[in-house]
């Protein structure tokens, strides 16, 4: 039973206004889209679909998503997520179930935020590599009445940890986790299901089920590039106001999904887990939490005292800060009630003004767009690498005289006994069956004999280098 009202909701009522019902990470319908859009036309996505995966129209390529075929709760559970997608973003299928491959991707990007609370898991610090954590903040457990009331979320659903507590797995964890429908592990799983499964309709299936994974992976990647993400700060930049992050609104009432900057050249990183953090302190994480200030990271107002230092009071404000970076370094503090900006590399990050004996810190909106200039390409460079490091592994199937040959190329194939290659052959009704698994010596298999009457050859390789879990696979036509 559902619960609307109660005494306790007089009792609670007060700290109730101190919160809103969380939009977490930048807007999935505009943001989220257009960055992964741009992520794969930034990559080599359209043409690992075209040559190794056989569909022709690469990115563009129509897939049919069989909700029917998968297990009934999941099916009905993706199915009620994608009918709320709007039609309007161009990534909602078909009444029929039909996409394109680029807005499968781009509808998992959005359906890793829906419903919203799944964003908790996007949080990640960089430094401690722990997640959102609102400890400092108010009792999560007003977070979950507030949701009780307002949102209809049952008791249970506060009881069993499905409503949302201000907590939250840290984003890396979140992305390997097999609880996470659109993770990097049901990337990988369907993938191999996409060239392996029996029947033509379920390789469908698989592929856009991958499809939206790899989409959910890049949403997580993307929110490294929204400073709160990467602070620890939901109350500060969710909390604070009634319509949520100041930066997101800016960002997508500038830009929509279709405007967004530029990226440069996509960034190539050794492992997964360096997109986010790394010793060189290259992490998309590391760089924006570095860089940036967020609603509820900016440094503490202070009480200007006429004749004080500059270092003083420069030492004063840093001091207060909650992270050693970005640093305060000078302060023009001469005249009252106008508004000055911290600079750093040429870009506006921190706003302040004294007025009287005060200096307080802010963020406006010429400091948000400086902010997005710098931070979404490279937010869409970091993402488009990341889907060529996930596509890295690539399989050539060389077929002659009735027998095929699989090799490798992009995987860091050690000497030896290394990776087991799958082989299947299609037959005239489009059934596949395996005909070989064989382990690769260096990076090709031997010749393998093909059935008579098969009409395509495919074949899959997952496995784990040093660049981390990969998998690749390819499709054949027998001549």
């Amino acid at each position: 039973m559902k619960l609307r009202r109660m005494p306790f909701w007089v009792m609670v009522a007060g700290a109730m206004s101190l919160l809103s019902q969380p939009a977490l990470a930048w807007d999935p319908a505009t943001t989220h889209a257009g960055l992964t859009e741009r992520a794969l036309a930034g990559s080599n996505f359209h043409a690992t679909l075209a040559h190794q995966l056989g569909r022709a129209l690469g990115s563009l390529e129509p897939l049919h998503l069989d909700l029917g075929a998968l297990a009934p709760n999941t099916g009905r559970s993706l199915k009620s997520r994608l009918d709320a997608l709007d039609p309007a973003g161009g990534y909602r299928p078909s009444a029929e179930g039909v996409a394109t491959a680029s807005a499968w991707v781009r509808a998992g990007a959005v359906l890793a935020k829906t419903p919203p609370e799944r964003g908790r898991h996007h949080f990640f610090e960089p430094r401690t590599r722990k997640g959102l954590d609102d400890g400092p903040g108010l009792s999560g457990a007003v977070h979950v009445a507030r949701l009780t009331f307002d949102d209809g979320a049952t008791v249970r659903d506060s009881a069993t940890g499905q409503s949302f507590d201000l907590q939250g797995m840290p984003a890396l964890d979140w992305l390997h986790s097999p609880q996470n429908d659109l993770g990097l592990m049901a990337f990988l799983d369907q993938w191999v299901l996409a060239v392996s499964a029996p029947q033509a309709s379920q390789r469908e299936t698989a592929l856009a089920q991958a499809l939206l994974a790899l989409g959910g992976t890049l949403a997580v990647l993307e929110d490294a590039g929204q400073p709160a993400f990467v602070r620890n700060d939901f109350r500060g930049e969710f909390l604070a106001r009634d319509s949520g992050s100041a930066l997101e609104r800016f960002v997508s009432d500038r830009y929509g999904s279709a405007s967004l900057p530029p990226a440069p050249a996509s960034v190539s990183r050794p492992d997964l887990d360096s997109y986010f953090v790394a010793a060189d302190g290259n992490g998309l994480a590391q760089l924006t939490q570095g860089r940036f200030f967020s609603a509820g990271t900016l440094p503490e107002d202070i009480r200007f005292v006429s004749g004080q230092k500059q270092s003083e009071i420069v030492d004063l404000v840093n001091r207060s800060l909650r992270f050693p970076e970005p640093k305060v370094t000078s302060l023009d503090l001469r005249q009252t009630g106008r508004t000055h900006y911290v600079v750093r590399e040429g870009i506006r990050v921190l706003a302040y003004q004294r007025n009287a004996d005060r200096v307080h810190f802010f963020l406006d909106q010429a400091v948000h767009a400086d902010m997005a200039r710098s931070l979404l390409p490279q937010v869409e460079a970091y993402a488009a690498g990341l889907v060529d490091h996930l596509l890295r592994a690539k399989l050539t199937i060389v077929v002659a005289d009735n027998k095929a040959q699989v090799t490798v190329t992009g995987a860091a194939i050690q000497a030896g006994p290394t990776f087991a290659a799958h082989l299947f052959a299609e037959d005239d009704a489009g059934v596949r069956t395996e005909i070989a698994s064989q382990t690769l010596h260096g990076d090709a298999s031997s010749l393998i004999e093909i059935p008579k009457g098969a009409r395509r050859v495919a074949a899959y390789l997952r496995g784990q280098d040093s660049a981390g879990a990969f998998v690749a696979a390819a499709e054949a036509r027998v001549p």
